[in-house]
């Protein structure tokens, strides 16, 4: 992943710098910024739990599509709790946009 596609993806999520920063890579909204501008590496960690957001988002989108309940998993941690609330907006804003 490049740092384009980092910040494409940020915003897909509609995430801002410091969530992002925070919910995903749990660092500071400056080396956030860094991954962003490609004069930082984005940490290994980092990607795989954006892919893996990839993946619940399009899980999610899936179940909302077929008008299934997605529950947020109240003993999850409060940043993965955040995560899945965030996918559920991101989804929902497609799905109002489709129709």
């Amino acid at each position: 992943m490049n740092h384009t596609e980092l910040k494409a993806l940020r915003r897909f999520f509609f995430l801002d710098i410091v969530d992002a920063a925070n919910l995903i890579a749990g660092v500071s909204a400056r080396t956030w910024q860094r991954y962003e501008k490609g004069t930082v590496t984005i940490h290994k960690d980092v990607v795989e739990k954006i892919n893996k957001l990839k993946q619940e988002r399009k899980e999610i989108l899936k179940k909302l599509s077929a008008g299934e309940v997605v529950n947020i998993n109240v003993t999850a941690e409060r940043n993965e709790q955040e995560l899945t609330k965030i996918l559920i907006s991101s989804v929902s804003a497609e799905l109002i946009a489709k129709s």
